[in-house]
């Protein structure tokens, strides 16, 4: 509860430090004092603002080390900190929305890669962990603390200064942000420590952001198709998992549970951003989210249309994952053979992705192969970090175990 609560609150409180102390990099390191704070006070007794609770913790101890390194400055002169901005219920929920968005603008700097853009932006603006930042990027977590060092490094020598960049600015940045919020609703849809599959709260910030994007970038394709993708993948999620929070895939969920209105928004802006883009990444990941929402039932999906989708998609965003998802929808369409030929040749480039072997494993169990199926369920149990996750996979195994006798 404690760790959920810090985790909704971060976010909001680094916003208002990264104003109030000029470099996000200060602002998060007192903020992280501040979070340790919390994890020893907050049991025994719980602020009423969490969020102005974290930001003046931090802002105190950032005075605190300003005082002791300037014994002889007086306390006046450090008057750009000691003037604490509106921390208000009311002042927050107002400011609160731009200022993230903002932030997010700021860390997709264009002198930066646009994975350390993503990274910076995850890690210090929404405080996702290495270990789900890894996952989103498909990559082992000590390569990204390396990358993660040398931005560091890079934004110190360069002087890369962290300033809200001018609306004019925006397209240079919009990739990254869009990649951002993507993989932060990515994140919370199916998660990669929590107990519970599923982080509601990760899902409508993103989806939050969403809106809000599309609300300040007018008639670009890729803002309008990532909006009408993120409205038709949350549209499910009130029947991902039983009464006991277990998962339940696609095909066998509750389509009555599905919340229809997100679906009928989100077909409206699918027909836009392709009207707009006439094929963009996140428009064309939408429009096979909506050939899935749209279906009556699993059985009258169309699979043929979802792999053709997936194959253009591969076109214009080359992307192993893109590739895995491809192979799906062909094993669906009828040919599992060539199916789990195309997705062992992406082995290399997605040992790390722990999807790839649940898919693997799929595949091969629809394909009649179950000792292979099993072989490969026994390795996604091993890649995954999830209990939840973990308990489905062993029900699998189990199937595959039974099976096999």
């Amino acid at each position: 509860m404690i760790h959920a609560l810090i985790q909704t609150s971060y976010p909001q409180a680094l916003a208002k430090l990264i104003v109030i102390l000029k470099d996000i990099h200060l602002a998060e390191d007192y903020l992280q004092s501040a979070v340790e704070q919390a994890l020893l006070k907050w049991p025994e007794l719980q602020p009423d603002n969490t969020v102005a609770w974290l930001v003046k913790v931090a802002r105190n101890k950032y005075i605190d080390e300003y005082r002791k390194q300037l014994k002889q400055q007086p306390f006046d002169s450090v008057c750009e900190v000691a003037i604490l901005p509106d921390l208000s219920e009311e002042a927050l929920l107002l400011s609160y929305n731009d200022d993230l968005l903002r932030l997010i603008f700021t860390c997709c700097h264009p002198a930066l890669n646009q994975e350390t853009q993503i990274l910076l932006a995850l890690k210090h603006v929404l405080g996702l962990n290495l270990v789900q930042i890894a996952n989103g990027l498909v990559i082992n977590t000590k390569t990204l603390e390396k990358r993660l060092t040398r931005a560091k490094t890079k934004i110190s020598v360069n002087n890369i200064k962290y300033e809200t960049p001018n609306p004019r600015e925006w397209s240079e940045r919009l990739t990254g942000v869009l990649k951002t919020i993507y993989l932060l609703f990515n994140e919370g849809y199916l998660t990669t420590e929590a107990s519970s599959f599923i982080d509601k709260d990760l899902c409508k910030e993103a989806l939050r952001l969403a809106r809000l994007l599309h609300h300040c970038v007018k008639n670009d394709a890729e803002v309008i198709g990532l909006l009408a993708l993120l409205l038709q993948q949350d549209a499910r999620i009130p029947a991902r998992s039983d009464h006991n929070g277990q998962m339940i895939l696609l095909a066998d969920q509750d389509r009555s549970l599905w919340k229809k209105t997100n679906i009928q928004e989100a077909n409206i802006l699918v027909e836009k951003s392709l009207r707009v883009g006439k094929g963009t990444p996140y428009a064309i990941q939408a429009a096979i989210a909506s050939l899935h929402n749209n279906a009556v039932n699993e059985s009258s999906t169309d699979w043929s249309q979802i792999y053709q989708l997936y194959q253009l998609l591969g076109r214009v965003d080359n992307n192993p994952i893109i590739e895995l998802n491809a192979a799906v929808a062909l094993a669906e369409s009828g040919d599992c053979p060539a199916a789990i030929k195309k997705v062992i040749g992406l082995r290399k480039l997605l040992e790390k992705y722990r999807h790839y072997y649940t898919a693997l494993a799929g595949l091969y169990f629809k394909n009649g192969q179950y000792k292979n199926s099993l072989a490969y369920y026994q390795l996604a149990s091993q890649r995954t970090n999830n209990q939840n996750e973990r308990v489905f996979i062993s029900k699998r195994i189990h199937e595959c175990q039974n099976i096999t006798k």
